[in-house]
């Protein structure tokens, strides 16, 4: 798995929970945003008529591609990878990624000293979310 950018949590009023960008694009924040809230607008057109929480691929452009998720509750998370990537990831892999994610995204917000809509800070996240990035390299 190659080219992960980052993850990105958003609550229903596009508060954002989570973001985590690859050490490796750091660089690229303020595009990586930009590009990210694109993609949001695309969750919330495909979540209103989606029968399933993957949403497949929202938004693409000469450097990124986003994918999208949206749990029962709301809450939308949106993955960047990098387009210019020599490989590119199977829809598969890209599923196998959302899963690990919103596992770790259940297993924080299920800390009772969690307060539900506030940003998340949670060491047992940040250190899945680099476990997944170490695997994309």
């Amino acid at each position: 798995m190659l080219g992960v950018v980052g993850f990105f949590i958003y609550g229903r009023e596009n508060i954002r929970l989570f973001d985590s960008i690859n050490p490796k694009y750091s660089n690229q924040l303020l595009e990586i945003e930009m590009f990210t809230y694109c993609s949001l607008d695309i969750v919330d057109e495909k979540s209103q008529r989606a029968t399933e929480m993957y949403l497949g691929q929202l938004f693409t452009d000469q450097k990124y591609r986003s994918y999208g998720f949206v749990t029962n509750t709301g809450i939308r998370m949106v993955l960047v990878l990098d387009a210019t990537s020599a490989a590119s990831l199977k829809d598969q892999e890209i599923r196998l990624i959302f899963k690990k994610f919103h596992g770790f995204y259940c297993n924080t917000i299920s800390n009772p000293f969690y307060e539900i809509g506030t940003p998340m800070k949670s060491r047992f996240f940040d250190e899945g979310v680099k476990e997944l990035y170490a695997v994309s390299e």
